[in-house]
């Protein structure tokens, strides 16, 4: 019904890009299905080349085609999704939306903006140039590297120090060693990661831990002991394991497991890889 893949992007991008998600659906537009979306934290840039979605968490929720910017969420939501819905979700890395619009991310409205709402030379034809080769994801993979590669360069984006680390624990989760990391104050620093970021550094910390866990789970999810996965992601005990999971997915992970298909996001991380085969 729907084909759910991400790709790493190119070397040059790892600072700023965390994943293309490309989703599909295989049907003709004549059917609509509800599907919970896992929160990832990330503002991210969303090309719609085909279908409509309502992504209810937001106060203006309906995409069809077009480019959107989405603002970060920690919560998951239930979306309504055409059956023939072709999107590609550009995940920004947590500090790329303050670098691209010079907009502090917290003082985003809870709604989806279009591209050209915000102040940024943006190439609106490129939606059309991949629209044309939408059924070959090598081509549109190669394109969409090259078209950031070139905006960023274009940008001058430099790595500094605050991309670094919020980078690292929000891949990491490790909120004490972010903290002795920074010479700032933690309400410095909390007004600071919120300002870039849009989430608290444990905001970020939690979602960080949490995708680790769901790369866990992929590689296990036939071999599972809840009490070895709260102690080696450093839950304070399985039943805090288990609230924590469940505030991200709306389930428990037992129910999540038996289900991992239900999950769009995470069939697209069971496919997680580098290069398009």
């Amino acid at each position: 019904m729907f084909s759910s893949k991400m790709f790493l992007p190119h070397e040059k991008l790892k600072d700023w890009i965390k994943v293309f998600w490309f989703l599909e659906g295989k049907g003709q537009g004549k059917n609509f299905y509800n599907r919970n979306i896992l929160p990832d934290g990330c503002a991210t840039i969303c090309f719609v080349l085909e279908g409509y979605m309502d992504l209810t968490i937001y106060k203006n929720g309906t995409i069809k085609k077009g480019i959107y910017v989405i603002p970060p969420v920690v919560n998951s939501h239930i979306d309504t999704i055409s059956d023939n819905i072709y999107l590609i979700d550009v995940q920004l890395n947590p500090c790329l939306f303050y670098k691209l619009f010079n907009i502090p991310v917290n003082h985003l409205e809870n709604k989806i903006y279009t591209i050209d709402e915000l102040s940024l030379d943006f190439d609106e034809t490129f939606l059309e140039k991949i629209y044309t080769c939408k059924n070959n994801k090598n081509v549109v993979y190669t394109m969409l590297n090259s078209f950031f590669i070139n905006l960023f360069d274009k940008l001058n984006f430099k790595s500094d120090e605050i991309v670094f680390f919020v980078n690292e624990l929000y891949k990491d989760g490790n909120l004490e060693k972010f903290y002795k990391e920074q010479n700032l104050s933690i309400r410095q620093l909390e007004r600071k990661v919120k300002q870039y970021s849009g989430l608290t550094p444990k905001n970020l910390s939690r979602l960080g831990r949490f995708y680790s866990v769901l790369d866990y789970i992929k590689y296990r999810q036939f071999d599972l002991e809840f009490s070895e996965i709260a102690f080696e992601y450093k839950f304070s005990d399985q039943s805090h394991f288990i609230r924590e999971f469940k505030s991200f997915t709306n389930i428990t992970p037992k129910k999540f497991i038996k289900d991992t298909n239900s999950s769009l996001q995470f069939k697209g991380i069971c496919n997680l890889t580098k290069v398009i085969n």
